[in-house]
């Protein structure tokens, strides 16, 4: 026992036996119900006004599963890069021809230069046997059976997205391709190419270069010849670069002389 000082209660006894007890059970039987009720309406309030996104997202999920997204159809398009694409450019250009321009009387015209056609060359053509030149015009003259010699006119034309390397270099690239890519047929065999030179000229006022060089045959079928000379003349014009080319049967005086009357009654256009 404790041996402290006692105290008295001030508090009227409840009546009966057990009395505080009684109201102790009633007051936490009170509580549990109140806290039970909130329990419940919370529960209840929850399942009333939950969003009803689940069924959604499930039924977005079987989409999904569904229509798989392919990543390329996704994905960007490669920016390009910007460089140019290298052009390869060809050692003997051949453009498809175009005819612009139109003969006046008793010329031949083609780009920005005209010529006479000598009375030895009787016979007439469009292309075929020249490289980088358009709109041209062509006379010739028949050596033998299947030989010719011809002179040709026109405008020069460079491979497209290929830098022109002027008139000194064209000329000299037209005559060698007219060597190396020329239509000789199998006539004249084990060809060389001799004796280039390429000066600067001008013709009727228009300045320019030409190139000169023989073909020797070392071997062919043919009794009146046996070399031709090429001469390719570019000069400038108010059309652009344009070229008198001739091919002449060497030994043959009658087109010899052809070719220098051609040569000396070239002129830019009259009109």
């Amino acid at each position: 026992m404790d041996s402290g000082p006692q105290y008295t209660s001030t508090q009227p006894q409840s009546p009966g036996p057990g009395g505080g007890r009684g109201g102790a059970l009633l007051i936490g039987a009170l509580a549990f119900a109140i806290v039970f009720l909130l329990i419940v309406g919370a529960t209840v309030g929850y399942l009333v006004l939950r969003p009803t996104g689940g069924g959604d997202q499930a039924g977005d999920t079987t989409s999904a599963s569904a229509t798989p997204v392919d990543p390329e159809s996704t994905s960007q398009d490669p920016e390009p890069s910007g460089e140019p694409t290298e052009v390869v450019e060809q050692r003997c250009f051949e453009p498809e021809y175009e005819r612009t321009s139109s003969n006046p009387s008793s010329k031949l015209r083609g780009g920005g230069l005209e010529f006479i056609p000598p009375a030895a060359y009787s016979g007439r053509g469009s292309s075929g046997y020249a490289h980088f030149v358009n709109d041209s015009q062509i006379a010739y003259g028949e050596v033998e059976d299947s030989w010719i010699s011809t002179i040709t006119v026109g405008k020069v034309e460079w491979q497209p997205d290929v830098e022109y390397p002027g008139n000194e270099v064209a000329s000299q690239k037209i005559a060698k391709c007219f060597f190396t890519d020329g239509n000789w047929g199998e006539q004249a065999r084990e060809r060389t190419w001799d004796d280039e030179t390429t000066q600067p000229v001008t013709v009727a006022g228009m300045p320019g270069y030409e190139t000169r060089a023989m073909v020797n045959f070392g071997s062919d079928d043919l009794e009146k010849t046996d070399a031709s000379e090429i001469v390719v003349v570019v000069l400038d014009t108010e059309q652009g670069p344009s070229a008198l080319i001739t091919e002449t049967a060497v030994g043959v005086t009658a087109h010899e002389e052809a070719a220098d009357e051609a040569y000396t009654s070239l002129t830019a256009l009259s009109g």
